[in-house]
């Protein structure tokens, strides 16, 4: 027994015998077409957002009017570190790194 995938047809050959490639029309249900009741212009999307995502928005538009930079927090670091007075937590960056759910959440 041989099965023939092409079903008889050659690859690149075209079965209708004309040089045009063979155009496929959708098939007619018998239900004419329903034109929208709406103008393009009329008609509204919409999108219900969860208060846990409307929250997300909000603090992201808090972060961006933030600046990138504390420039009083870095002059006061600077000064600290050029005076001495700058002592690094080991222990408390060490906590912080393995309460990171802390610092995300």
């Amino acid at each position: 027994m041989v099965i023939d995938s092409n079903n008889g047809i050659k690859p690149g050959s075209n079965h209708s015998g004309s040089s045009r490639p063979a155009s496929v029309t959708p098939k007619d249900t018998g239900t004419p077409a329903k034109a929208d009741s709406q103008p393009s212009s009329a008609r509204r999307d919409s999108v219900n957002l969860s208060a846990e995502a409307q929250s997300m928005n909000r603090l992201e538009e808090n972060l961006s009017k933030l600046p990138d930079v504390d420039n009083e927090r870095v002059a006061s670091l600077k000064n600290a570190i050029a005076e001495g007075r700058f002592e690094i937590d080991a222990e408390r960056i060490a906590q912080h790194m393995l309460n990171q759910d802390e610092l995300l959440g």
